[in-house]
């Protein structure tokens, strides 16, 4: 039973993230060709500064989850319900609170550098905005509660239909000459029906949720942000990190300026979640070896997991730099050079940063995740801080640099200095073990790489497929003769002759 819960939610998130993705794929070049550069720019700034919304979030989804799986499991319907009524009534307030924030921006937006015909626009689209995320704060209870029954199967449903209605009449709309505002409006208009389906599947998978305002309590209050608190920091990390390079450009350049850098960004993200969610699936088993007091066997993960992240993310980082002008003009269209330029300067740290994703789930799996809130946080204010100085002396590229050098320091020594100290491992060990044969695999792929993105022949989508299948096909090859074990070569070639005998009986049936 549990093995089949574990699979459908694997399988239906991976599903959800895959649509999910590639609607935003397409989109992303259709909408920029029919806002124009500071359409799109003055969308990605609305989407950058009610993103800080989230912050009022406190962490509150997180542990509304935490607690009602507990009081779930223990058949206890009257804490369930206290739980989301004190949460609802906490995010409520967080939602009014953003409403207000929203009415705050809309009357000193006059500091962004708009365009002035496109600024009324810009402003009604960031009310709509803020509207949303007034509304997502307390319904994302709902979803908590369908986290802690595991029903991410209907999580991920819901999200899938809403990701393609929104596709499908953002097209309609924006060929019909539609705008940034009809933009909003479509996402808020979505948002809502996503909010009300999770609302009514979770009360509809748990029958005894009934939540009432005589059920809020203080108490349950302090147990909720006591959990919540340190994931709030880290969700102010995240936003001065992720959300606080459009809303530099947009107060000392421009609206179109921030596309360029949006497009750089997006693909970095992409490459970013492609890799967290291999590294996920082993948070669990980080969490049984730190409750069996294991040591060994956290280190021996942590090599592990670091192999995989590298195998994963170095052909991603290596077709960035190499690759990355070639597909952004396939993509997007000519005229996006400076973003392939962005899009180089912030893949420098991803070579080292998506390897140590798996660092962090193992220090959340031993409880010692409360440092590394505090390290993001300080490198979020590091990254405002030289952003906003180097954008003055080189422009948007200076963003890009600022947001590359604290990024670089904390994931390349600091967050790896922490976890190694925790789990009393050498350098040394670490380096040999984790790095070697993975960046050993990475050198002749680089080279063709390089190869290909000095070829005199014009790109096509037809040929850079081909590009992508050689680089991939030449370092799936090389990794399984150097990276992997004997008996694990002989165990994967068993899965695959296993495979190929199942294959008639399909074919038959």
């Amino acid at each position: 039973m549990h093995l089949r819960i574990f699979l459908r939610n694997i399988f239906s998130t991976w599903t959800g993230y895959v649509i999910t993705l590639l609607a935003g794929f397409f989109l992303a070049p259709f909408i920029v060709h029919h806002l124009g550069k500071s359409g799109y720019g003055i969308w990605t700034l609305v989407i950058s500064l009610t993103g800080y919304f989230g912050m009022l979030d406190l962490g509150l989804r997180h542990s509304v989850g935490r607690s009602v799986a507990h009081y779930v499991a223990m058949d206890d319907s009257e804490n369930v319900n206290r739980t989301v009524s004190t949460a609802l009534a906490m995010l409520g307030g967080a939602g009014l609170l953003a409403l207000l924030a929203s009415v705050a921006i809309y009357l000193l937006f006059g500091i962004f550098k708009v365009e002035q015909q496109l600024e009324p626009t810009a402003k009604t689209a960031l009310l709509i905005a803020g509207l949303n995320i007034g509304l997502a704060l307390p319904f994302a209870v709902f979803s908590a509660v369908l986290v802690a029954l595991e029903r991410f199967d209907v999580i991920n449903c819901i999200t899938i239909c809403g990701a393609l209605t929104r596709a499908a009449l953002v097209v309609t709309f924006l060929t019909l000459g539609h705008g940034v505002t009809t933009l909003a409006l479509i996402t808020l208009t979505v948002s809502i029906l996503e909010y009300s389906a999770m609302a009514v599947c979770a009360k509809s998978l748990y029958r005894d949720l009934q939540p009432r305002w005589s059920s809020v309590g203080l108490a349950r209050c302090r147990e909720l942000f006591a959990f919540g608190i340190y994931r709030f920091i880290w969700i102010v990390a995240n936003q001065l990190i992720f959300y606080t390079d459009s809303v530099v450009i947009g107060i000392f350049l421009n609206t179109a300026a921030i596309t360029y850098y949006a497009i750089a960004g997006s693909l970095i993200n992409y490459g970013r979640n492609v890799v967290s969610i291999a590294a996920d699936t082993l948070y669990p088993t980080a969490t049984r070896l730190d409750a069996k007091k294991d040591l060994a066997g956290l280190r021996e993960l942590l090599i592990f997991s670091t192999n995989v992240a590298l195998l994963v993310g170095l052909p991603l980082c290596l077709g960035y730099v190499f690759l990355g002008n070639q597909f952004i003009r396939l993509w997007m269209g000519t005229g996006f050079g400076l973003s392939a330029t962005i899009l180089t300067i912030l893949t420098i740290p991803q070579f080292i940063s998506m390897s140590q994703y798996s660092s962090s789930l193992i220090l959340v799996g031993m409880a010692r995740h409360q440092v590394l809130a505090f390290i993001a946080l300080a490198e979020g204010a590091a990254n405002l801080a030289l952003s906003i100085i180097l954008i003055r002396k080189i422009g948007v590229v200076g963003v890009a640099w600022g947001t590359v050098i604290p990024h670089l320091i904390s994931t390349a020594l600091v967050v790896p200095f922490y976890t190694l100290r925790q789990l009393k491992m050498r350098w040394t060990e670490y380096v040999l073990k984790g790095f070697v044969r993975p960046v050993f695999c990475a050198i002749p792929v680089a080279g063709i790489c390089y190869l290909f993105s000095i070829s005199p022949v014009k790109p096509s989508r037809l040929g850079f497929a081909a590009e992508v299948i050689s680089i991939v096909g030449t370092f799936m090859l090389l990794s399984y003769f150097v990276c992997l074990t004997t008996g694990q070569q002989s165990a994967l070639r068993g899965r695959f002759r296993t495979a190929l005998r199942r294959s008639p009986a399909v074919s038959q049936g």
